[in-house]
């Protein structure tokens, strides 16, 4: 009707992790220093895309992963569709600013 405040519609709330599809390489600093390229998702925490982007360079950087590039970022607005399998990924950068799930490709 005319005159009354319209309802608004909401959807999930972002929850401050962000998760980045990234290449890195695995350098002489890494557990496992094959000098291969891997596919990575980093799960990071932040308030913005700048933020998490930056918490996912410093994790890549800590455990050795060099030429590092950032394929996609996206900020995750709804927990419950994250995958179960990568949920503890999930949990581990809320708690933690970074986790990371490195896909070992042929």
């Amino acid at each position: 009707m005319a005159g009354e405040p319209s309802a608004r519609v909401t959807g999930p709330e972002p929850i401050g992790v962000f998760v980045l599809t990234v290449q890195a390489t695995a350098g002489p600093g890494n557990s496992q220093p094959d000098g291969r390229r891997y596919t990575i998702l980093a799960f990071a925490r932040g308030d913005d895309e700048e933020a998490a982007t930056d918490a996912a360079g410093n994790g890549l950087e800590a455990l050795g992963w060099i030429d590092r590039e950032i394929l996609r970022c996206g900020e995750i607005v709804d927990a419950g569709a994250v995958p179960e399998d990568l949920r503890s990924a999930l949990q581990n950068a809320r708690a933690n600013g970074c986790a990371l799930v490195v896909y070992d490709e042929p």
